[in-house]
């Protein structure tokens, strides 16, 4: 059993090292030459004795909290949207191996003070989630020099970002499905076209259909917000159409869910009669009937590398901070759920 009660002197003596370094490792404070071999030293040591930090003078004298925000737009679906449980593993992961602590906030799109919110929630920097057009909170970081990175992508490349190449890998999944001879598919988009990635997605699928000179049918196309549901009563409207498509490609994989509900209301099997495509590959998608088809995106990369940008920053200062998109890559995952186009379709 640990006991409690033990100094940062005990650690020391018990390290074999000055109070100093020991006060060093146990803060992460940035820009010290300390040894791997001694900071290892240190935290054993402290693992030992069972050392306890007290937290409120460690801030006092970091003069931070060392905690970050993760302001998530638009989450509704925040709980139960396994692409951002996620992404926040992969943030959490990397700020608990460095001592800081996440602090979660959901916001509506009016929500666009970040600076306030900062202040009030006493956070040291800011991860953004589900970025999107005429984002008045963002230029304020910027002209403060506020530390935060965008899980997403923007036009100004100049802000800190980590992204997928929506526009590509929409259009690998939508090339796939022309490939199995398709040419009656329907996108239905995962959210509002003010959302960058909801935007990119959809040109991507109207680059594919293109390429394959296909011509895009507007009664095909929908607009998502986040859920199922939306997805539901797209795809019941589209499926209704005098002459439905064949295929539908679901802007994500909670829309996709929502799309396969409507199909089997209304009798029409998967994949026999309509092929249907995902992006996202949620927990749930290879356990559906059939298993879904769809864009693996490495959601807890995105997390990771997103709070290890931000804590350089954090660290480092402007000077050392890596400025521009970091773009991570995806792969499909073929499953069962298309089909090649049958002759009668």
């Amino acid at each position: 059993m640990k006991r409690k009660g033990v100094s940062s002197a005990e650690v020391a003596q018990e390290a074999g090292c000055s109070r100093t370094t020991v006060s060093f490792v146990l803060n992460n404070t940035p820009g010290k030459n300390i040894s791997e071999e001694t900071r290892i030293k240190v935290l054993e040591a402290a693992d030992r004795l069972g050392y306890i930090p007290d937290e409120n003078a460690r801030r006092l004298v970091m003069g931070r909290t060392r905690s970050v925000g993760f302001f998530i737009c638009h989450s509704m679906s925040i709980y139960s949207d396994a692409f951002l449980i996620r992404l926040m593993e992969g943030v959490t992961q990397v700020l608990n191996k460095r001592r800081v602590q996440l602090v979660l906030q959901p916001l509506k799109l009016k929500d666009m003070n970040y600076m306030r919110l900062a202040h009030e929630d006493q956070v040291d920097g800011i991860i953004l989630t589900n970025t999107h057009d005429h984002d008045r909170g963002i230029p304020e970081l910027v002209r403060k020099n506020f530390p935060f990175v965008v899980n997403g992508s923007l036009e100004d490349k100049n802000i800190p970002q980590v992204d997928v190449d929506n526009r590509k890998a929409a259009a690998e999944m939508a090339s796939y499905l022309l490939g199995l001879g398709h040419r009656r598919i329907a996108m239905i988009t995962h959210a509002p076209l003010t959302f960058w990635a909801a935007r990119e997605r959809l040109e991507g699928f109207r680059q594919a259909l293109t390429q394959f000179q296909v011509a895009l049918n507007e009664d095909y196309l929908a607009v998502g917000d986040f859920t199922e549901e939306s997805g539901y009563n797209a795809a019941k409207k589209i499926l209704s159409l005098p002459v439905p498509p064949t295929a539908i490609f679901a802007g994500n994989d909670i829309i996709a869910y929502g799309v396969y509900k409507a199909a089997k209301d209304m009798s029409v099997s998967i994949p026999g009669s309509l092929s249907v495509a995902g992006f996202d590959d949620d927990f749930l998608s290879r356990y559906l009937n059939p298993p879904l088809t769809t864009m693996n995106l490495p959601a807890g990369g995105l997390g990771s590398t997103a709070a290890q940008l931000l804590l350089d920053k954090m660290d480092s200062g402007a000077s050392a901070f890596q400025r521009g998109p970091i773009i991570l890559p995806t792969r499909m995952s073929i499953r069962e759920s298309c089909g090649k186009i049958r002759e009668t379709q």
